[in-house]
């Protein structure tokens, strides 16, 4: 028997549709459907500058929009090649991990993929990763309380040691506001494409960015860690119950708008 789960809200945010083989209650086979959200937002990234282009973003995970925002600023800064100061990047660290906390807790205590932020600082903190052996739904919950646990000592080591100094770079070199008009002709000189990454509360959260000295880039390609978490979704449910699949799904813990962009 085939059942259409959706396209509605089935435990989770955003509209997904799953279509379901059955046989009674035990699922043999599921297809998830995506799109439903789907709205250009790397097109969209491609013709606004970053300060722009920044209220867009709290739309992809809108549970961690500080991970969203930071990995929109983070791809820039490595291409211009903009030092942070260390001031700015403890508190970056203390922000990030409060939305790690604040994004388990709402989604009514902690069921999230192992992440944790990748930056500059992160050397100068203690802190362990958090694991399961066994990978069942009650796994993936428990790493979540370690998680959360962890974030509260990063946290705490962050107000320690945080230094003084200027929070912004007063000296950045600003990027020009048009592009190069011969890029408009299909020569293909790329200054520079790089791929940065953040470990959001989901996952890897990546940009893979390509641009040259303006404030406009050429490809804005984002990698979201829904997405991925997403494919392994009908292997997670087969062979189990039609009842389980609810329990199943939140565990990954899936936000559409990231998946669909």
């Amino acid at each position: 028997m085939i059942v259409n789960m959706g396209p509605q809200h089935p435990s989770m945010h955003g509209v997904l549709r799953l279509i379901l083989t059955l046989d009674s209650e035990d699922v043999i086979d599921c297809e998830p459907i995506l799109g439903y959200l789907h709205r250009g937002m790397e097109k969209i990234a491609e013709n606004r500058t970053i300060i722009q282009y920044l209220p867009y973003v709290t739309r992809w995970d809108y549970l961690a929009t500080m991970f969203t925002e930071a990995i929109t600023v983070n791809a820039p800064e490595k291409l211009g090649n903009i030092q942070v100061p260390k001031r700015a990047s403890y508190i970056r660290v203390i922000m990030l991990e409060l939305s790690r906390i604040a994004s388990h807790l709402l989604w009514l205590g902690p069921f999230r993929q192992i992440l944790w932020i990748i930056m500059s600082v992160n050397d100068e903190f203690d802190w362990e990763v958090e694991w399961q052996k066994e990978g069942d739904s009650l796994a993936r919950y428990l790493v979540r309380l370690g998680e959360m646990t962890e974030s509260i000592k990063i946290i705490q080591q962050a107000l320690e040691g945080i230094p003084g100094g200027p929070y912004e770079n007063l000296e950045i070199r600003r990027f020009d506001k048009v592009r190069d008009a011969e890029w408009h002709e299909f020569e293909y000189r790329f200054i520079k494409e790089l791929y940065v990454r953040v470990e959001a509360p989901k996952g890897e959260l990546g940009i893979f960015l390509i641009g040259d000295q303006s404030v406009f880039p050429w490809r804005w390609k984002i990698r979201p860690p829904g997405f991925i978490n997403l494919q392994i979704l009908p292997q997670l449910v087969k062979k189990m119950k039609l009842a389980d699949i609810m329990t199943i799904l939140g565990s990954i813990d899936i936000i559409m708008g990231e998946v669909d962009r």
